[in-house]
């Protein structure tokens, strides 16, 4: 950073007969004088890496929050508290994720110990997290772990039941001390806005024009410290919208801020569109027993215990309407009409069995059943 009387670089660009150029020139901090050197060709983030600032770090020393799985600066975290924060962070707020870690550990403290658990035990420890995918990709890694023990690098992490380039680089970098960058939604905005990278940073150029900006980033630095720093400043300050510009270690040096446009990067990813799923969702009630099925392949809740549909069971009376339920997953929009029986049936078809009561908790791990049984006045 440039002293009190240190001259401070620039950079700007114009556009004329020869297509659009930059030009670099130097400022005294009173903005009394400047000089303007000779135009360049403009170059891209590529072409200027940035490596990050010391600011930087020195502000998430005095702004870190304490989380769990975190440990002091210099110690290296345990991979198994890493693998299954960031796993549960996935999708999920971090307030809500804070609690249930520390509950998962109180049962699983080791991923030996995770390893032998059975799946239902580990979908019911996950209600309520949504994307079920996760748990049952967590307990597939957790067994494979227990019996070759842990890799070292990102690229071996990577090869684990659904640990994609984000979780295999922090478990790499933040327990095994591998120089790795880690681009989470934090950090891609963030270095699209000092960088001022457009374009689409999901995929082709843009995706390799923010990976190198990323690699720059951690040049020559504590790859771990800059990594957790960079994420920390994008959940606290650089915002999605109403980036705190004012309060940021790197509004020097921040393109975006420069321009007075932060909001404008990164560029929206494309939104898929939704789903409409509408089913008539039967609650059948025997004493103190309810129906449930084992949602089939192709289903939204595959493998869960669900509810059985309307067209599912052949019933000799009418069952009671208990309005609708109205849900979201994953890109669908979900709408149940609830209705109640309490006719006896004979052979149950395949696939279903009766719950008692005091099980559903257990069975149940998807919000999206326990709403339609609380609409039918029979809550868990």
């Amino acid at each position: 950073m440039a002293g009190p009387s240190e001259a401070k670089g620039f950079l700007f660009s114009y556009s004329g007969d020869s297509g659009t150029r930059a030009v670099e020139g130097r400022v005294s901090p009173r903005r009394e004088n400047f000089q303007i050197s000779k135009p360049r060709e403009m170059r891209s983030v590529t072409d200027l890496p940035m490596q990050a600032p010391l600011s930087l770090e020195r502000w998430f020393s005095s702004r870190r929050r304490d989380l769990p799985w975190r440990t002091p600066p210099g110690v290296p975290r345990d991979p198994w508290q890493t693998l299954l924060s960031e796993t549960m962070s996935q999708q999920t707020r971090l307030e809500v994720v804070v609690p249930r870690f520390e509950q998962w550990l109180a049962l699983w403290p080791s991923v030996e110990e995770f390893s032998r658990s059975q799946e239902e035990d580990a979908l019911a420890a996950w209600a309520g997290l949504g994307y079920y995918s996760r748990v049952r990709n967590l307990l597939r890694c957790a067994r494979i772990l227990a019996q070759e023990g842990w890799p070292r690098f990102a690229h071996q992490l990577r090869k684990l039941p659904g640990v994609g380039p984000y979780t295999a680089a922090a478990i790499a970098s933040f327990a095994f001390g591998e120089q790795v960058p880690m681009i989470d939604g934090n950090v891609l905005r963030v270095l699209s806005r000092v960088g001022a990278i457009a374009g689409d940073l999901h995929g082709g150029p843009g995706k390799r024009r923010l990976e190198a900006a990323a690699t720059a980033w951690i040049s020559g630095r504590d790859a771990a410290v800059v990594n957790e720093a960079t994420m920390e400043l994008g959940a606290l300050v650089c915002l999605p919208r109403s980036p705190m510009c004012h309060s940021c270690p790197l509004a020097e040096t921040c393109r975006a801020c420069r321009d007075g446009q932060p909001e404008r990067f990164p560029q929206p990813k494309p939104r898929r569109e939704a789903t409409d799923l509408e089913a008539e969702v039967l609650v059948l009630i025997n004493e103190d027993r309810i129906l449930l099925r084992r949602a089939g392949a192709g289903e939204l809740l595959k493998g869960h215990w669900t509810l059985p549909e309307r067209s599912q069971l052949r019933l000799e009376t009418p069952p009671d309407d208990c309005g609708l339920v109205r849900h979201a997953i994953t890109h669908h929009r979900i709408r149940w009409r609830i209705l109640r029986s309490r006719e006896r049936l004979g052979r149950i078809p395949d696939g279903m069995e009766w719950c008692p009561r005091p099980l559903l908790p257990t069975r149940l791990v998807s919000s999206l059943p326990r709403k339609a049984l609380e609409q039918a006045g029979v809550p868990i």
